[in-house]
């Protein structure tokens, strides 16, 4: 059986004085389920890289020791005989898409493994039925949610046939109900098939009875440690409705019969609805239903019937810089979003075109990277920081904008707890002090209670208020 083995690993993307990694040893039981967790920023992803031989040759160096796939260094091991044994599911499911279609994908990943050409269809079939996507096969990926883009990943990880399947943040954009679907199917493979699963996640709900072992990377050492199943049952809350608040005054921004499809799939029948002001609405819904189309929809990125209203006059009226100056959207990838190299250079021109100059002053921007845990990577390369790291960045400098309207489509993934409730009360503080309003996408609903003022609910072609029990 193939064993991976980590010894005295020690690694730094810049400054060795201050490794991501140190002195990491491990060797994750073949065809156990490893749970592997830690603060964004602790060095997770960075960690899971190494393991499946992509670093240093894709950045940073290594300090010492090394790491070992059997008998060889695993990134000397040749891409096509590496993927064979070890395959990885990245935090940000755009960045492993090189094909049009489902289908095209995971046939393109399977004949880069060298797999004859007989057995290739049926591992594609295979893989699409294990993840309920069999009807998104020959559809374009650019067009699917998040979520639905995740599983695509997923099901090309499977079709690997891998003998250890490492996951960074695998759901992070996936609702609750393909969650469990998603675990449940990865012990399966675990059980029936001797896969050893190691991922990253910070939401720890739902791993009681799947997990073998628990590993946590220490922020402070960057060191490895066992822990125990305890951290599950502190961090098992369940999700519930909010409370809704009453709407004091509404916004300029209105939809009338608004209508929204794609590929000639219907996602919202012709609907009427009004933003309230000054407050933090949740928009919930399956993944595939709509809810980033709709954002899409609302910034002037895609098509839609009806019109859509700023005051009294058709949005449609407004130049492209006019829109952007009253509808900030913030994009589900936070790579997608960043114009500059480092987090100074993001903030200041985020600071530069501002419309609230008065209120973004250097002393609240500084209070923010605090409040952020970012203060100490003002001069850090925006791309080599942790997923959850350039969430927080993202969501700072398009603050600091200052538009009426925030569109935020899942702003939290990522983000372990602490960082969730800090990103949550700036986001409130900013609405409070300004009189802005926004709506966020999210399937992370723990520890939300006292942020969200009102839910949308998107389902069957409809969007309802949820009013809790």
């Amino acid at each position: 059986m193939t064993t991976l083995t980590v010894s005295d690993f020690s690694f730094s993307y810049n400054n060795p004085e201050q490794p991501e990694l140190a002195h990491i040893n491990w060797t994750p039981t073949p065809g156990s389920f490893n749970l592997l967790i830690g603060p964004s920023g602790s060095g997770k992803s960075t960690l899971l890289k190494a393991m499946a031989g992509l670093l240093p040759h894709f950045g940073g160096q290594i300090l010492t020791g090394e790491i070992r796939l059997d008998d060889y260094i695993v990134d000397t091991v040749m891409p096509f005989e590496r993927a064979k044994r070890i395959a990885m599911l990245f935090q940000n499911p755009n960045r492993q898409f090189a094909m049009p279609t489902p289908a095209e994908q995971i046939t393109f990943a399977l004949e880069n493994i060298q797999l004859p050409a007989s057995e290739i269809t049926d591992r594609v079939t295979t893989s699409l039925e294990a993840l309920n996507i069999t009807g998104l096969a020959n559809q374009k990926i650019i067009t699917l949610s998040g979520g639905e883009k995740q599983k695509v990943a997923l099901a090309t990880v499977l079709a690997l046939g891998s003998d250890y399947i490492l996951l960074d943040e695998p759901f992070a954009n996936v609702d609750p109900a393909a969650r469990l679907e998603l675990l449940q199917l990865l012990k399966q493979l675990q059980v029936q098939h001797q896969k050893t699963i190691i991922l990253a996640d910070h939401d720890l709900s739902g791993y009681t009875n799947l997990v073998d072992a628990i590993y946590q990377i220490n922020p402070e050492n960057h060191q490895l440690s066992q822990t125990d199943a305890s951290v599950l049952i502190a961090d098992a809350v369940g999700p519930h409705t909010f409370k809704t608040k009453a709407y004091q005054t509404l916004s300029p921004l209105k939809l009338i019969q608004v209508g929204l499809s794609v590929e000639k799939r219907t996602l919202l029948k012709p609907s009427d609805l009004q933003l309230p002001k000054a407050q933090l609405g949740l928009l919930s819904g399956a993944n595939g239903m709509g809810k980033s189309t709709l954002f899409a929809a609302i910034s002037h990125q895609t098509d839609y019937t009806g019109t859509i209203m700023w005051d009294a006059q058709d949005s449609q009226k407004f130049k492209i810089k006019q829109w952007a100056q009253r509808i900030g959207l913030i994009f589900q990838d936070a790579i997608d979003q960043f114009v500059d190299l480092t987090v100074a250079e993001e903030l200041a021109l985020s600071k530069k075109h501002t419309l609230l100059p008065d209120y973004w002053t250097e002393a609240r921007i500084q209070s923010a990277l605090s409040q952020l845990n970012l203060a100490d990577f003002k001069n850090a390369n925006l791309y080599q920081l942790s997923g959850g790291q350039q969430k927080k960045v993202q969501v700072l400098s398009m603050l600091m904008m200052g538009q009426p309207i925030f569109l935020l489509d899942e702003p939290l993934a990522g983000l372990d707890h602490v960082s969730v409730q800090a990103m949550l009360t700036l986001i409130k503080q900013t609405l409070t002090d300004n009189g802005l309003s926004a709506l966020m996408i999210s399937h992370q609903r723990n520890g939300l209670d006292d942020f969200i003022d009102y839910e949308w609910h998107l389902s069957n072609q409809e969007i309802t208020q949820e009013v809790p029990e």
